[in-house]
């Protein structure tokens, strides 16, 4: 058995197939754990039924049953992670090489929100917590503890790998924000259920062997997971049915390890023929429920590009201007005579609206391409004018560094000279800022003329858009009046026979028809007017938006500068120059 585990692991580590080693790593480990466990079970099984027999309780029996004895073992109280037990634990201490006069290096200690590794095992903990400040965390280990509960993980969304194995966990849940997650491991807990891993679209290793699945058909649940390519469920108690591994085979259709062994397409083959006929209707349902999903993925990509340009609602806006709203009319929308001039209107409406959104889109990318030339300028004047702040500094330190070594006997007459020339620097630096400031609030104004001349552009192209549609509404309500006129006759001379009832009976009265049809004119003119209102609107308020962006920006910038300029030569510079630095 241990010439095959070996074997097993030396495939894992070599073989390709997208496996990261750590991860084939990590699975050649909990065998050997299990192996481990059974070579120890005669002796340490006999351990525990004295004890069990002796403190009169099933517990030990318990052990036994399950393969073994779980990650921590009855002792000391369960441990909290705090500071002290996280800083002792934190995988990236390492030593600094000494410098001149120390006599041995010190420990370089990595803070919490630079460390990307952090191993709690063999500690005893009961309870996830405290692990605030490890953002960049990407491997967290908290196997062979006493955890009953996974809590407490949803701020450490750069996590990768998550070691949750031997502990007393009997729910998978707390791992929606766990987005990036790569690695799972649940090994021998207490697992019922597969579930609570949806968000986990990432998940390439999943472990939850030596569990209590009692449910082949539950692995189901894993067949979405496109990434899984490694899975182990050895242990649980479903493995012992006959068709386990050739159900698995056949239903988990990415994966390309299972139970620590390399799958062998033949099998995969000789499974899926034994599960023909259900396959090919899940198949076929799948097929169509991934349509449905990139049709909608693709609307929703839509929606935001419009959203982008200030297009709200584009790809349902004959529907919501022309069709919705129109109160009675629906009675009549299914006669012919109402029915071709709706469809017409549907398609000249639809063209438009295309054309309108391809003609909006390109002066979007005008717009863009305008407001990226003018932050790379700006960026760029910016840029000169720091360095030229800095070669002023750098003269000011040069020349005090050099008058204070040559103080000599007569260092306030050097000092005096120091200030004198320290206010000089606030003095060139300040006025160096208020001229870059006008020049960089000259160019915002430029900027925010060009902008705005785009933006006319802009909102001059949506009101001819408007104007198409109201003219296309116009001639649409001229046909149905015509159509309502002459099946009003046909209904006065008894000749509308093949009129529905619920129609017949508003054509019987010239008013009531004649009063509908105008009210959903009416309605269809309002929503049209209140859409371009609406558009308009959202296109002025981008536009104010990116020019307020610019001129917060260089507000800020000065402030900030002034600032900087003010407490670089009032307290840093004055302070060096203090004369009681010189006093002896």
């Amino acid at each position: 058995m241990q010439a095959e585990l070996r074997r097993t692991e030396a495939t894992l580590m070599i073989a390709t197939g997208g496996l990261v080693l750590v991860d084939a790593a990590r699975l050649a480990q909990e065998a050997r754990s299990l192996a481990g466990l059974v070579a120890r079970r005669t002796s340490v099984d006999a351990q525990v039924v004295r004890r069990g027999a002796q403190a009169g309780s099933g517990r030990a029996m318990a052990a036994m049953a399950t393969g073994g004895f779980r990650g921590a073992m009855p002792g000391p109280e369960p441990a909290v992670i705090d500071e002290e037990l996280c800083r002792k634990c934190i995988n990236t201490v390492r030593p600094r090489p000494a410098q001149a006069g120390e006599v041995e290096a010190k420990k370089e200690v990595t803070p919490f929100r630079e460390t990307k590794s952090l191993l709690l095992s063999y500690q005893n903990i009961l309870k996830i917590d405290n692990l605030v400040g490890f953002d960049k965390l990407i491997k967290l280990q908290l196997d062979n503890n006493i955890i009953e509960k996974i809590e407490n993980l949803g701020h450490l969304t750069s996590l990768e790998a998550l070691d949750l194995s031997f502990n007393n966990i009997s729910e998978i849940a707390g791992l929606d924000a766990l987005t990036n997650l790569t690695t799972l491991s649940l090994f021998s807990n207490h697992i019922t259920e597969l579930g609570g891993m949806d968000n986990l679209t990432k998940l390439q290793v999943l472990s939850v062997g030596n569990n209590r699945l009692t449910q082949l058909e539950s692995i189901m649940y894993l067949r979405t997971f496109v990434h899984l390519q490694a899975v182990n469920l050895v242990g649980n108690p479903f493995c012992q049915e006959d068709d386990y591994r050739r159900y698995v085979l056949a239903h988990l259709k990415h994966i390309k390890y299972l139970d620590y062994r390399l799958v062998d397409q033949q099998a995969v083959s000789t499974a899926k023929e034994q599960y023909q006929d259900e396959l090919l209707e899940m198949e076929e349902s799948e097929q169509q429920q991934e349509a449905v999903t990139e049709a909608s993925e693709e609307k929703a990509k839509r929606a935001a590009l419009h959203q982008s340009a200030a297009m709200k609602g584009m790809d349902d806006l004959f529907e919501d201007l022309m069709v919705k709203g129109d109160g009675e009319m629906y009675r009549l929308h299914g006669l012919q005579q109402f029915a071709e001039p709706m469809a017409q209107l549907r398609d000249q409406v639809e063209q438009a609206t295309e054309e309108h959104i391809g003609t909006i889109l390109q002066q979007k990318e005008t717009k863009d391409s305008e407001h990226r030339d003018f932050t790379a300028a700006l960026e760029y004047a910016k840029a000169e004018a720091a360095a030229e702040a800095k070669r002023d500094i750098g003269e000011y330190s040069a020349l005090a560094k050099k008058l204070l070594t040559e103080a000599g006997e007569q260092p306030y007459a050097i000092i005096q000279q120091l200030h004198k020339a320290n206010e000089a620097l606030y003095e060139k630096l300040m006025d160096n800022e208020v001229s870059a400031s006008e020049r960089y609030a000259e160019s915002i104004a430029t900027f925010d003329a060009a902008y705005d001349e785009l933006i006319k552009r802009t909102l001059e192209t949506t009101s001819a858009f408007f104007g198409r549609l109201r003219d296309m509404e116009a001639a649409y309500h001229e046909r149905i009046v015509t159509a309502c006129a002459e099946l009003l006759e046909k209904v006065a001379a008894d000749q509308g026979e093949y009129i529905p009832e619920d129609a017949r009976g508003m054509l019987s009265d010239k008013d009531t028809a004649m009063g509908v049809i105008n009210t959903a004119h009416d309605a269809r003119v309002s929503r049209l007017d209140a859409k371009e209102d609406e558009l308009r609107t959202l296109e002025s308020k981008a536009s104010a938006a990116v020019v307020k962006a610019a001129v917060d920006a260089e507000y800020n910038r000065n402030r900030t500068r002034v600032i900087e300029v003010w407490n670089l030569c009032h307290v840093v510079n004055r302070n060096e120059l203090r004369s009681d630095r010189f006093e002896d």
